[in-house]
């Protein structure tokens, strides 16, 4: 089939899907693709962008993620997870909706089927999908686990989280992970998962893990301000590694001021610290932990593993 008729089928089928969606659970869950589009853009620590004023009002809010579709950014909206009752669809029609969508989970048990808001943001009109944003985001529901250094230091209600706890960006980052569950009875248990202070060596692993959805920290549009040291590091590595991140962000900050930090980037060690917001149901999480949480992986990738199965 070709791209554009297979564009034609994903929009003639996309009305009666969304005819049979869940709309009641879509609240809960918006916040995730918020998350995932400002976390590009921001220098800050990723938990303060739930404080930002275009998320607490609803209708900047709205307005904000709609214009991420009319702009065609649709990657974003993957974070959020769509559950359609497919009990309603004959075999046949199953058939064709599996082999016209990517992406999408089937539990005939129950069922259920689980597409993300980036299958309707495609595909259907902006009025219609406006509707869908026509709700206001749940966050009481939101439980988070937030660990530093892999010790955690906050588990409950993310409205409960201490604001302290958000520490500010230090020149050599300290690992931090932030997995995030909304308490509230759902098919396929939707969970997402930052990951802070973390070398763009992990990230180039992690995004590897293609049925998670992702979106990262560009130093595209954010300046360099962190470094993430190895443990097998001793001192002698250390006085290299200080002096060689010290060379290159001199060079790279006078680089800045001639071009754009997405050329000036060039110059900086793949050490330098990131932050990533990863989504995807349960079965997606236990085969991330299957394949990393193992003596073989790189340490922050298998750290990040170990951890996940041990508090997922």
């Amino acid at each position: 089939m070709k791209l554009e008729d297979l564009r034609k089928k994903q929009k003639q089928l996309i009305n009666s899907i969304y005819e049979y969606t869940e709309k009641i659970l879509i609240s809960d869950f918006l916040f995730f693709s918020y998350i995932g589009a400002r976390i590009c853009y921001a220098g800050s620590h990723p938990l303060l962008l739930f404080y930002e004023e275009k998320f607490r009002d609803h209708v900047k809010f709205k307005e904000f993620l709609l214009h991420l579709k009319k702009a065609g950014h649709f990657s974003v909206f993957a974070h959020t997870p769509i559950f359609v009752n497919t009990s309603r669809f004959s075999f046949e029609e199953k058939f064709e909706i599996a082999s016209t969508y990517f992406k999408v989970f089937w539990d005939e048990e129950e069922r259920k089927a689980l597409f993300n808001l980036r299958h309707f943001a495609e595909n259907l009109e902006d009025d219609v999908f406006e509707k869908i944003l026509d709700v206001n985001p749940d966050f009481e529901k939101v439980y988070i686990k937030f660990f530093r250094n892999y010790e955690k230091i906050f588990e409950g209600k993310f409205v409960d989280l201490p604001a302290e706890l958000i520490e500010e960006t230090k020149e050599f980052a300290e690992p931090e992970v932030i997995i995030m569950e909304v308490k509230r009875e759902h098919p396929f248990r939707w969970i997402g998962v930052i990951v802070h202070g973390f070398s763009r060596i992990f990230s180039h692993q992690f995004v590897r893990h293609t049925w998670l959805n992702f979106n990262q920290r560009s130093h595209r549009y954010t300046s360099v301000d962190s470094f993430v040291i190895p443990e097998s590091f001793k001192k002698k590595h250390m006085e290299i590694y200080r002096n060689i991140i010290e060379n290159s962000m001199k060079y790279y900050r006078e680089f800045c001021k001639e071009m754009k930090r997405e050329s000036a980037r060039f110059l900086v060690p793949q050490g330098v610290a990131t932050s990533l917001l990863a989504t995807g149901p349960d079965m997606v999480w236990k085969d991330f932990i299957n394949k990393r949480a193992i003596p073989q992986a790189q340490e922050e990738i298998r750290k990040l593993a170990v951890l996940l199965k041990e508090n997922l």
